[in-house]
């Protein structure tokens, strides 16, 4: 993702790479709903430290949360206009 996308999400939106805008919610989210969306085919996107944002998919959205529960991290909901949920994790250092 581009440095416009880091930008954006910092004041609460981002668009994906499904070409959906999604905005923050303010939702924290715990580990079980995190697996639930997911399982649901809810696509991630990781903050990692230093500013970087990867776009997970369906097939990728579960090895990302693979990596992530072994970090420190904080997630989120955020939504598109029509309901479609995004897990924005953030990886801290």
């Amino acid at each position: 993702m581009s440095r416009s996308d880091l930008a954006n999400a910092r004041m609460g939106q981002l668009v994906g790479a499904d070409r959906r805008t999604y905005s923050m919610t303010g939702v924290a989210l715990e580990r079980a709903e995190i697996e639930a969306l997911i399982e649901g085919g809810c696509p991630v996107v990781t903050y990692l430290p230093g500013g970087r944002l990867l776009w997970h998919d369906e097939a990728d959205a579960r090895p990302a949360w693979a990596d992530a529960r072994r970090e420190r991290f904080s997630a989120g909901r955020w939504e598109a206009a029509d309901g479609s949920p995004l897990v924005v994790l953030v990886l801290h250092d």
